[in-house]
């Protein structure tokens, strides 16, 4: 099958292993998907690396656009796909060459909000109308839209778009084909063979704007410093991750008498946080909100044989198998105790971790992504995870 896979946000590809950037999630999924799909001998070809962003941004001028929309439709025309990927569309930075082509199989990966109010009305009014309208359209023309959370589901049901055209299927991951022995790792690292560690593998990232309603990732963090402060004294809390709010999230862990205990590892390369896995006790990151959950980070926990501790919710029930891969807390009381209960406890942490491999296997790894998104562009009506039809179960609640 020949696939035009189109990222509208083209920074994205920047930020895949090899681009400019240190690789985000985000990114980190295209290049595993587009590997995945390749290798189940497809040709993949990306469709356009100029980022819509650009345009009402300033950096781009308009005639660019038409220049580009040009050379995309007869590049388009040439390749001849069978079908269209356009991957995480949003107001700001819609599909702007794919569905108006009427591909043959059109096909829309992490579709969902269409973007917070305060940034799309910071848009130039005329950019905003033209890009309202071209994402509207692409919602309106493709055959099947993927949305990775529940909230993203409930989001596309508000926009218009009809529960059979919806599936859901959370984020896949692509497990290391190597995770060294938990001493091993501790040795490399240079951290005590015997402390109970937790790990939370997460940006230290501030809210994006002040008026925001939903916490930040770094006020996660904070949550997990207070859980921590009643664990032993000999255990160790290890942070893969920086952003801005770093300096608060140490400022915090000084204010809470704990920073001796808190090791803050900074920026790791995605390829050497396999050893940070392996290395810990558990891994724990308290995220009520749903939007920012890193269960990218809590997903390859599992795939590395780490028992994990969250907050319970929509999404983290169907990622974690609670009792069996890891705890979900009905609150931070409950959270600090699970903490505290598998701190205390290798035993069980091991017990846990040993059922996670196999759930990840199942349901959340790349490959049976893969699949599954090639059964949408070839007309498949029945893609489901862990051979559930989980989108119903979602699109029948609420």
């Amino acid at each position: 099958m020949r696939i035009a896979f189109h990222v509208p946000r083209a920074a994205l590809l920047k930020n895949a292993p090899g681009g400019e950037h240190h690789p985000s999630g985000d990114g980190m999924l295209i290049a595993n998907l587009t590997e995945a799909l390749r290798k189940r001998g497809h040709e993949v070809k990306i469709v356009s690396r100029v980022d819509a962003r650009d345009f009402w941004q300033g950096r781009l001028p308009a005639r660019r656009l038409i220049a580009e929309e040009a050379l995309v439709r007869g590049d388009i025309k040439r390749f001849s796909p069978d079908g269209w990927l356009v991957y995480f569309p949003r107001i700001m930075w819609p599909d702007l060459f794919g569905w108006w082509q009427h591909p043959k199989r059109y096909v829309i990966l992490k579709g969902g909000y269409p973007g917070t109010p305060q940034r799309i009305a910071a848009m130039p009014r005329a950019w905003r109308e033209l890009f309202t309208v071209a994402h509207r359209q692409s919602l309106k023309r493709a055959d099947r839209i993927e949305a990775i959370s529940p909230k993203s589901v409930r989001d596309l049901r508000s926009q218009g778009v009809p529960d059979e055209r919806v599936c859901f299927l959370p984020r896949a991951i692509k497990p290391w084909t190597y995770v060294p022995s938990r001493a091993e790792a501790r040795r490399v690292l240079g951290l005590p063979q015997e402390a109970p560690i937790v790990l939370c593998v997460s940006r230290l990232a501030p809210r994006r704007m002040e008026d925001d309603p939903r916490p930040s990732k770094a006020e996660s963090v904070l949550d997990l410093l207070h859980a921590f402060r009643t664990l032993p004294s000999s255990a160790l809390l290890v942070l893969v991750g920086d952003g801005r709010a770093r300096g608060h999230v140490e400022e915090e862990a000084v204010r809470l008498n704990i920073a001796g205990r808190v090791h803050f590892a900074g920026t790791v390369e995605h390829a050497d946080v396999v050893w940070y896995y392996a290395a810990c006790d558990f891994f724990a990151c308290p995220e009520k909100e749903e939007g920012n959950r890193p269960y990218q980070s809590q997903l390859e926990a599992q795939a590395c044989g780490r028992a994990v501790v969250d907050i319970r919710n929509e999404l983290s029930e169907l990622t974690v198998d609670d009792g069996r891969t890891g705890l979900l807390a009905n609150g931070l009381e409950e959270f600090a105790a699970h903490m505290l209960h598998l701190a205390t406890d290798r035993e069980l942490c091991d017990e846990l971790g040993r059922a996670g491999p196999a759930l990840i296997a199942r349901s959340f790894s790349i490959e049976v992504r893969a699949r599954q998104i090639e059964e949408m562009l070839v007309g498949g009506e029945n893609v489901s995870i862990a051979g559930v039809k989980e989108q119903q179960v979602v699109l029948g609640s609420g």
